[in-house]
Formats: C-alpha cells, sequence, structure tokens
C-alpha cells in the first residue's frame, strides 16, 4: 500500500531565475546551489525553507508534458513509506497509477514521477536509509 510520510520539496517553474532568487532569498531563503544552464538551456535553483526545500526551474521551452504555462507548479515531491522505489513501481501498477518516469537516483535517495490528473507532476521520493 502506498504510504506518503511528508511532504519533501515543492518545485516551482519560473520565467525569470535571478528575480526568482532575489525574490525568495529576500523572504530568508537560503540559495544551497544552482544546476545549469543545462544543455537544452534550463537552470535549477534549490533553496532550503526549514528543513524542507524549494526547487525553482527556469527553462526557455516548458518541458513536454507539463501545464502549459511558462510559470507555476513544476512538481512537489512526498517522501515515501517504502524499501525501494521499485515497491513504490509496483504499489502504482497495483493501484492502476502510471509512472510518468523513474526511477531517478539522487544524492539522498530515488524517486519515481507520476502525473495528477490535471497534469502535475508528483515526485515520489524514497529516501536512502541513513537519510530517514
Amino acid at each position: 500500500m502506498l504510504r506518503a510520510r511528508a511532504l519533501d520539496h515543492v518545485g516551482l517553474l519560473v520565467r525569470d531565475l535571478d528575480k526568482a532568487l532575489q525574490f525568495y532569498q529576500a523572504l530568508g531563503l537560503e540559495l544551497l546551489r544552482i544546476v545549469g544552464p543545462k544543455p537544452d538551456g534550463s537552470r535549477i535553483a534549490v533553496l532550503r525553507v526549514g528543513s524542507q526545500e524549494l526547487n525553482v526551474f527556469c527553462a526557455p521551452v516548458v518541458p513536454s508534458g507539463r501545464l502549459d504555462a511558462s510559470a507555476g507548479m513544476d512538481h512537489f515531491c512526498l517522501e515515501m513509506e517504502a524499501e525501494s522505489a521499485e515497491q513504490v513501481i509496483q504499489d502504482l501498477r497495483r493501484a492502476g497509477i502510471e509512472v510518468a518516469s523513474g526511477p531517478v537516483q539522487r544524492r539522498e535517495g530515488a524517486s519515481v514521477f507520476v502525473t495528477d490528473p490535471d497534469g502535475v507532476h508528483v515526485e515520489l521520493l524514497v529516501k536512502n536509509k541513513q537519510e530517514q
């Protein structure tokens, strides 16, 4: 059975990464890192807010399959109670939920992505044992 343990992070899609960073840092969020630009021109910033993260994405073109917008929510992430990403995939199949992508290896574990009925991407993260 699928069981979410916690909200791990939220991902926002923004038009201007530098302006977004200025705004969120002014609100007291700590910049942890910036990734990119990647070959597709996208950049990602990770900010800390308490014990959670805000992932901010900026891309010249909205990724395929995403909501038809140049800004807004990109995804949110749920930390799952599971032994492995493979277990989450099996549970998703039993629940009739299609896996959009994954598993993807992360620093802290492995993620599987699904899409809700309105097109919002949901990341399901299984943290490494030492991270829990």
